[in-house]
């Protein structure tokens, strides 16, 4: 598991964590993963760190097979953000990477 806090360009801070261990039929519409997984993990220890003073919610257009996104409130200081994805990425015994998200499109950019 990669966790990386971006900020595309259309969207706040998103908190990604991608090379999950999601079964290859995985489908947001149909939760298919366990409590073990790690999409559990990451999703749980989001939440809890949150509390009730940093407001995320699920982003939606990207969560995919392999990655789970969280996008934070507008109105949530950049200190804030940035402490609460620190204290994922120590909960989860794991390195916070801050980068811009990789495309599709640039990965066959690349291998063209």
């Amino acid at each position: 598991m990669i966790i990386r806090l971006v900020q595309p360009p259309t969207k706040n801070w998103i908190l990604l964590a991608e090379q999950l261990d999601d079964p290859a039929t995985w489908d947001r519409f149909i939760p298919c993963h366990t409590v073990s997984s790690q999409r559990w993990t990451f999703d749980c220890a989001v939440k809890e760190a949150a509390g009730k003073t940093v407001v995320l919610k699920p982003c939606k257009d990207m969560l995919k097979c392999g990655t789970s996104a969280f996008e934070y409130d507008w109105n949530t200081e950049e200190d804030e953000i940035l402490s609460h994805a620190m204290q994922v990425a120590e909960g989860l015994h794991l390195e916070l990477i801050m980068s811009a998200p990789t495309s599709p499109r640039e990965g066959l950019m690349q291998s063209a």
